[in-house]
């Protein structure tokens, strides 16, 4: 079974957890989370896998507007996203979502990830593709 799942508006990476004076450990990511988990659980209503699973993640992200000249975009402009944040951030971020019993019971189910950081087209907005497989 192969379920598609697409979340819109901005793409978030992982932020690394700080922690207080007191000695606590908590993850500044965690409002980012509430506002992506939803749109997952909304479009991924079945039970969780609980096999291994196969991860396809693309990653869409604006092009600046220095990449455009008055017409078009500029041929010097790059065709990939190659600046940070880091694509395993973004795969860490969206995993955390997808884990613990939303999509996947737990993130080490996953044998294979494929993952690509790319620009949208001009007219689109940012948005992330995940395509999981199970892998019986």
């Amino acid at each position: 079974m192969t379920k598609y799942i697409k979340i819109e508006g901005k793409v978030y990476a992982q932020k690394r957890h700080r922690h207080t004076s007191r000695g606590f450990v908590y993850d500044p990511s965690a409002k980012d989370k509430q506002k992506v988990i939803p749109q997952i659980v909304s479009q991924f209503m079945e039970k969780p896998f609980i096999d291994a699973v196969l991860l396809e993640i693309n990653f869409y992200l604006k092009r600046p507007k220095s990449h455009y000249n008055k017409y078009d975009i500029k041929p010097t402009a790059p065709k990939w996203k190659t600046t940070k944040p880091d694509l395993d951030n973004h795969i860490k971020f969206y995993l955390d979502c997808m884990s613990k019993g939303v999509v996947f019971k737990d993130d080490n189910q996953i044998i294979s990830i494929v993952a690509t950081k790319n620009f949208c087209d001009e007219y689109q907005e940012n948005f992330v593709e995940i395509i999981i497989t199970d892998f019986k």
